[in-house]
C-alpha cells in the first residue's frame, strides 16, 4: 500500500497528482532513503540508479538521485541529471527549484538569480504562487557572496502576506523563520555599509508623460512591486527615450539590476540617471553606492601575487620566523595547533621596535606581506607594487636552510585598485602599548595616508583621474563629496584627520549638509546620515525611536550618541519596562572595546544602577552585578573577576529570578554552554564545564564549619529552592569528580 495519498501532489514538485507521476518509484525511493538513514551513501545512489535503469522517465528517482550527489558535494554529476530532466519536461517546477540550488551551491549566482526570475515570470503569469522557499535560498546565497543589496532585496521579497498566515504550513513557518533571521543578521552587520543595506525606493512616474508612456512606466513599477526585476528592467530600458522618462527610468533600471546582484549594469544605469542632476543629498548617496559597487579597479590597477617555495623543515622554518622581528604571527598565540595546521604571518616594512620604545605613527612598522605556512610550502603574498623582489629576499633570507635556493612559483591572484592599497593601514603596533595608544597610533597613520597619498591617486570615479586633479577642474562636486562622506563613514574616530583642510586641498567640496533635528522625520533620512542627527535636538519618542534606527542597521556611533542622550534624560529611565540595562550595556561595552576605558565603564555601569527607581532595583540587581563583572572580566584577569563571580553566585542562591539573570549571562560570557538534551530534545542541557575550570582554578576555598564542604548550587527549573540539585558548581561545593556524569541543568522546551 503506497506510504502516499496517490491524489496528492507528488513529491517530485511537477504539481501533478502524485498516482499519474512517479508512484511507480516508491519502492526505490523508500529503499534509498533507508540506506541513507543508515549512512549508506553510495548503495543508496545505486538504488535510484537502478529505478532510473527500469523507469528512466520518472522526475522523483532523477531529483532525489542529484539531490544525493549534491549533498556528497558531487554537483558535477548532479547537473546532467537535472538537466537532462529539464529537456523533457521543461516546467518542471521541482527540476527548476533544484537547478537553481545546484548553480548556488556551485557559486554561479547570476545564473541562480536569472532562473528564479524565469520562475516568478511564469508564477505570475500563471497561478501567482511565488516559490518563497526559493526566493530565500537565493537570498542567502546572495547574503553569503557579498550582495548585500540584492540579498535583502530577495529576503524583503519572500515576506508572508497576509493571505498566507492562514495556510502556513509547518514548513512555511521554518521558511519564514529563516528568512527572519538572515535579514535581521544582514540589516545589523555593522560590516556591511549603510549604502548598502538602505531600502532604495524605485522613482514614482513622472509628470508630463504621455498616456502610453506612463501605462508602461506603472506597469514596468508593478512587476518590480512583485519582484519581477529582469522584466521591469527592460521595460525601464525602453522607457529611457522617452525624454520625460528619462531620468526616473535610468534610475529605476539601475535599481532593477541592483537587486538582479548585476552591479555592473545598476551602475552604469544609476550614473547615466544622475549624470547632470543637481547635487542634492540623494544624488551624493546614489553616487556612494555607485562606488560601494562599481567592479571598475580604476586606471593601472596592481596584481596581487602569490610566490611559494618547498620546505625542507617546517618546524625550523616556524621557530626561524616566531624569533624575527621583520615577522609577526597571526591568531592567538596561545590557541592548540594541529599538526600540519596552515599558520599566518605579517611580513613588516620594518622589524618591530624594542619593547619600551615609544612610538609615534612614522615609527610603526607597516605590513608589507602575508605569510602563510602550509604543511609543505612557504607562500608569500603581496602587491607586485616594486617592492615585490625586497620582500621575497627578506623572507627567504629569514628561512635560510628550511627551504631550498630555488626561484619561487609564482601564481596572480588578481588585480587591485590603487585606492585599496593606498588605503590599506595594516600595521603593527607595539602591543606592549595601552589599546588605546595603539588605535590612536592607527588613526593617525590612516590619517596621514588620507592627505599625502589618497589625493594624488588616480580613481576609477573621476575617469582616471585624482581627487586633487578633479577638485581643481571643477565639475565633480558629487563623486567628491560622495568619497568624503563615505570616507568618514568608515572611520568610527575621525578625530585624527582634518576633514575641513582634506575638502580645501581638493578644490573647496562642501560639506553635507546639516540635519535639524527639531522637525527631522527619521523614517525620511537615509540610514547612512543617520550619524548626522544630533540625538540632543530630538524629543523623547524620536531619540527612542533613533536608537532602535541604529540597533536595527548596525550603527554602533549612532547607537552609542543616543544612548548617550538617553542616559541624560531620567524621565526617559524611569519609564516602566523601559530597556535602562541595555542603554547603559551599550554605553559600558563601547568604554571597553573602543576607548579601553575601564574606568568610564564601570561608571556607566554605577549610573545605570542609580537611575533605576528604587522600588525596582531589586528585580533587576542580578543583571547590574553580571554587567559589572563582564567589564572586569573585559580589563583584568581571571584572579580577579571569579572570585566576584563566586560571590554573585552565593548572593543569588535561592533566588529564582536573580539566578535565571545570572544564568542568562553566564550562557552570554561561554562560560555555560547550551545543547539539546539526548535524553529529551524538547528540552535544553546547559553544560557548566568551563564555570567549573574557572573556578577551580580561580575560585575562593571555602569550607563550612567544622571542615566539611559547603553546600549551595544555582537554582533551576524543577530544581529545589536551595539550588541543591541544580547543577551548578558554586563556591563551597565539592569538587566535580572528573570521572563522574557531568551535572546539568535543564530547561524546558
Amino acid at each position: 500500500m503506497s506510504a502516499l495519498d496517490p491524489y496528492s501532489p507528488c513529491p517530485c514538485g511537477s504539481g501533478e497528482k502524485y498516482k499519474w507521476c512517479c508512484q511507480k518509484a516508491e519502492s526505490y525511493v523508500e529503499r534509498s532513503l533507508r540506506l541513507e538513514r543508515n549512512g549508506q551513501y553510495e548503495a543508496a545512489i545505486a538504488a535510484l540508479s537502478e529505478g532510473l535503469t527500469k523507469l528512466p522517465d520518472t522526475p522523483w528517482l532523477a531529483i532525489r538521485k542529484a539531490l544525493l550527489l549534491a549533498a556528497q558535494d558531487r554537483r558535477e554529476e548532479a547537473a546532467p541529471l537535472v538537466d537532462a530532466l529539464l529537456e523533457k519536461h521543461p516546467n518542471h517546477r521541482g527540476a527548476r527549484g533544484l537547478q537553481v540550488r545546484l548553480l548556488l551551491g556551485g557559486g554561479k549566482l547570476r545564473e541562480a538569480v536569472d532562473l528564479l526570475q524565469g520562475q516568478l515570470e511564469e508564477a505570475a503569469d500563471g497561478d501567482g504562487r511565488s516559490p518563497r522557499e526559493l526566493i530565500v535560498g537565493v537570498g542567502s546565497g546572495l547574503f553569503r557572496a557579498g550582495f548585500v543589496a540584492a540579498a535583502m532585496a530577495h529576503l524583503e521579497l519572500a515576506a508572508r502576506g497576509p493571505e498566507d498566515e492562514a495556510e502556513a504550513s509547518e514548513a512555511d513557518d521554518r521558511v519564514e523563520m529563516m528568512r527572519l533571521e538572515m535579514l535581521d543578521a544582514l540589516s545589523g552587520a555593522p560590516g556591511a555599509s549603510p549604502w548598502q543595506k538602505n531600502p532604495y525606493q524605485l522613482r514614482p512616474r513622472p509628470e508630463g508623460l504621455s498616456e502610453d508612456a506612463g501605462r508602461r512606466f506603472d506597469e514596468a513599477l508593478g512587476w518590480a512591486e512583485r519582484g519581477l526585476w529582469e522584466r521591469a528592467s527592460a521595460a525601464f530600458e525602453l522607457l529611457c527615450g522617452e525624454p520625460a522618462a528619462a531620468r526616473a527610468a535610468e534610475l529605476n533600471q539601475g535599481l532593477c539590476r541592483l537587486r538582479l546582484a548585476d552591479h555592473d549594469g545598476a551602475v552604469a544605469a544609476i550614473r547615466r540617471g544622475i549624470a547632470g542632476a543637481a547635487a542634492t543629498e540623494d544624488v551624493v548617496d546614489l553616487e556612494i553606492l555607485c562606488q560601494l559597487i562599481d567592479p571598475a579597479l580604476g586606471p593601472d590597477p596592481i596584481e596581487e601575487v602569490e610566490l611559494s617555495w618547498s620546505v625542507l623543515d617546517r618546524q625550523g622554518l616556524l621557530t626561524r620566523l616566531r624569533s624575527d622581528r621583520w615577522c609577526v604571527e597571526r591568531g592567538d598565540p596561545g590557541a592548540e595547533i594541529e599538526e600540519g595546521e596552515d599558520l599566518e604571518f605579517s611580513l613588516l616594512d620594518r622589524p618591530l621596535p624594542e619593547e619600551g620604545a615609544n612610538q609615534t605613527a612614522a615609527d610603526v612598522p607597516l605590513i608589507a606581506a602575508t605569510v602563510i605556512v602550509e604543511a609543505d610550502a612557504l607562500k608569500l603574498e603581496a602587491f607586485d607594487d616594486g617592492r615585490l623582489e625586497a620582500l621575497a629576499d627578506r623572507l627567504t633570507a629569514i628561512a635560510g636552510p628550511t627551504v631550498p635556493p630555488a626561484h619561487p612559483k609564482t601564481k596572480e591572484l588578481g588585480p587591485v585598485s590603487r585606492e585599496t592599497v593606498v588605503l590599506d593601514v595594516g600595521c603593527a603596533p607595539s602591543a606592549n602599548q595601552p589599546l588605546k595608544d595603539q588605535r590612536r597610533l592607527v588613526d593617525e597613520l590612516a590619517a596621514e595616508r588620507l592627505r599625502t597619498k589618497w589625493p594624488d591617486t588616480p580613481m576609477a570615479y573621476l575617469d582616471g583621474e585624482t581627487p586633487r586633479e578633479a577638485g581643481r577642474a571643477g565639475g565633480h562636486e558629487v563623486p567628491l563629496r560622495a568619497a568624503l562622506l563615505l570616507l568618514q563613514s568608515r572611520k568610527a574616530r575621525g578625530e585624527a584627520v582634518d576633514w575641513a583642510g582634506l575638502r580645501t586641498i581638493l578644490g573647496g567640496v562642501p560639506e553635507e549638509p546639516a540635519i535639524d533635528p527639531i522637525d527631522v522625520e527619521l523614517d525620511k533620512v537615509h540610514i547612512g546620515r543617520l550619524r548626522y542627527v544630533d540625538p540632543h535636538g530630538l524629543d523623547d519618542e524620536r531619540l527612542i525611536d533613533l536608537r532602535q534606527r541604529a540597533l536595527r542597521w548596525g550603527l554602533p556611533d549612532v547607537v552609542a550618541d543616543s544612548a548617550r542622550e538617553i542616559a541624560a534624560r531620567r524621565r526617559l529611565l524611569e519609564r516602566e519596562g523601559f530597556p535602562t540595562l541595555q542603554v547603559f550595556t551599550d554605553l559600558a561595552m563601547k568604554a571597553v572595546y573602543e576607548d579601553d576605558d575601564r574606568e568610564a565603564a564601570m561608571a556607566w555601569v554605577a549610573k545605570g544602577r542609580e537611575s533605576i527607581p528604587a522600588a525596582r532595583r531589586p528585580a533587576t540587581a542580578a543583571s547590574w552585578d553580571m554587567l559589572e563583572l563582564r567589564v572586569r572580566g573585559l580589563t583584568g584577569p581571571p584572579e580577579e573577576w571569579v572570585p566576584e563571580l563566586a560571590k554573585i553566585l552565593t548572593r543569588y542562591e535561592g533566588d529564582q529570578e536573580g539566578t535565571r539573570q545570572v544564568l542568562s549571562n553566564l550562557i552570554d560570557m561561554g562560560l555555560v554552554e547550551v545543547a539539546p538534551s539526548p535524553d529529551d530534545p524538547g528540552r535544553y542541557v546547559a553544560d557548566p564545564t568551563v564555570l567549573y575550570e574557572l573556578m577551580s582554578r580561580y575560585g575562593p576555598r571555602v569550607q563550612a564549619v567544622g571542615g566539611a564542604p559547603a553546600g549551595g548550587g544555582i537554582w533551576t527549573p524543577g530544581g529545589g529552592q536551595g539550588g541543591g540539585g541544580g547543577g551548578v558548581w558554586t563556591p563551597g561545593a565539592p569538587a566535580a569528580d572528573p570521572a563522574a556524569e557531568k551535572p546539568r541543568i535543564i530547561f524546558p522546551g
